[in-house]
């Protein structure tokens, strides 16, 4: 039968053992979480920067559609004008 400080000292050697590995699965943990923050934080500014492309689209399909509908309403004033020229000369 073990004596008390036998029984003492397996406890220190289990409890150590324990202690060791809690602190590297506590490394690896935080390891990996430091890892997918990296991965994450790069897929967001890919994110980012597609959201700011769509963003530069956008406003440059918008003032192309203003100046087309701008110049369809010119040429539709100047089509008036001539057909009231035409009118005026014949």
């Amino acid at each position: 039968m073990l004596e008390q400080k036998d029984l003492d000292m397996i406890r220190q050697v289990v409890k150590e053992e324990i202690n060791s590995r809690a602190i590297e699965t506590e490394k690896f943990l935080l390891d990996e979480i430091e890892r997918r923050h990296k991965h994450l934080e790069e897929q967001m500014k890919k994110v980012q920067k597609n959201l700011e492309d769509l963003d530069s689209y956008y406003r440059i399909t918008k003032l192309e559609n203003d100046n087309t509908s701008l110049l369809l309403k010119m040429v539709d004033s100047l089509s008036k004008r001539v057909e009231e020229l035409e009118k005026r000369t014949a």
